[in-house]
């Protein structure tokens, strides 16, 4: 879950976004399906959503589904505050809908839920009340200083005990912690860490085989001015085909009601590279990771 100072740190500066609509808008020509008798559009499982209280008072689950449809997104991984919002979409569409449980209860707690002793026993409460809906416990947001807290520690026995993910939001000195700790968990790494550049992620994927990196809210960095891969990303991206998920992050109800502009962005970079990789990007680790049958449209 993010709030607005989320959208500073994290959403991609204007000029990238001017870059990026005339990707967009190649990208929805291409593949988008909107015109009258254009192909499908390549599916996309979203390994990082938020729905929120404020989004289900904006947006009901119905409306949350369509606009999934209309995206061509078939299954999204969903956290958000409260977990009743996450558990009514989850309702809605439990075979599409992968719920993640956030731990946060205030809207402050993202700031110093790692020195709460008394929030594993709540997160415990919530999972066994839930009845195994949670997939997985997250987005944590912590930073190097905090990686040896004991409370992240809790949860990361928690996660390995039950067979649950942990989403982390942190710095790579957090992603080894984890590790040391639980080498067997499985780690979903947003938005490809704190430090975003091909060169830093790719040693800590090779350290940890079971950590897998999100894409959100990094497609910006992905392209030049006129929208081409950059060759650094291209090979990144191949080289790690079997470790990146995409996301969309729809970390406030604002990028809910623009869903499809930001899924065009990652469909037009996907787009541009080889298939089989842009095909496992889109869904099919995901669906590796969460179980699922290939989509029969790619990126072709």
């Amino acid at each position: 879950m993010s709030d607005p100072h989320h959208v500073s740190q994290l959403d991609p500066p204007s000029r990238c976004r001017l870059r990026l609509l005339g990707l967009a808008a190649a990208a929805l020509l291409a593949g988008g399906g909107l015109a009258l008798g254009a192909a499908p559009q390549p599916p996309l499982f979203d390994a990082h959503l938020h729905y929120t209280g404020v989004d289900a008072a904006a947006l009901p689950p119905e409306e949350i589904i369509g606009i999934l449809d209309d995206s061509g997104v078939t299954r999204a991984v969903v956290s958000g505050m409260p977990t009743s919002a996450v558990e009514r979409l989850h309702a809605a569409a439990p075979e599409r809908i992968i719920p993640f449980l956030n731990v946060y209860n205030a809207p402050g707690a993202k700031r110093d839920w790692m020195h709460d002793e008394d929030l594993p026993a709540r997160v415990a409460e919530l999972l066994d009340a839930a009845g195994g809906i949670y997939r997985g416990i997250g987005e944590l947001h912590i930073f190097a200083e905090d990686g040896q807290s004991p409370v992240l520690m809790a949860l990361a026995d928690m996660a390995a005990e039950r067979g649950l993910m942990l989403q982390i939001h942190g710095d790579a000195e957090v992603i080894d912690a984890v590790f040391a700790r639980r080498p067997r968990l499985t780690v979903l790494w947003a938005h490809l860490g704190t430090k975003p550049r091909p060169q830093a992620i790719a040693p800590v994927l090779a350290r940890h085989p079971n950590l897998y990196a999100d894409t959100s809210v990094r497609d910006g960095r992905f392209v030049d001015e006129q929208g081409r891969l950059k060759p650094e990303w291209r090979a990144f991206f191949t080289e790690q085909a079997d470790r990146v998920l995409v996301g969309v992050d729809t970390f406030w109800t604002r990028r809910w009601k623009r869903f499809d502009q930001v899924s065009a962005e990652i469909r037009g970079w996907l787009a541009q590279l080889p298939h089989e990789v842009a095909d496992q990007l889109a869904y099919g680790n995901a669906e590796r990771l969460f179980g699922g049958v290939a989509q029969p449209v790619s990126f072709r």
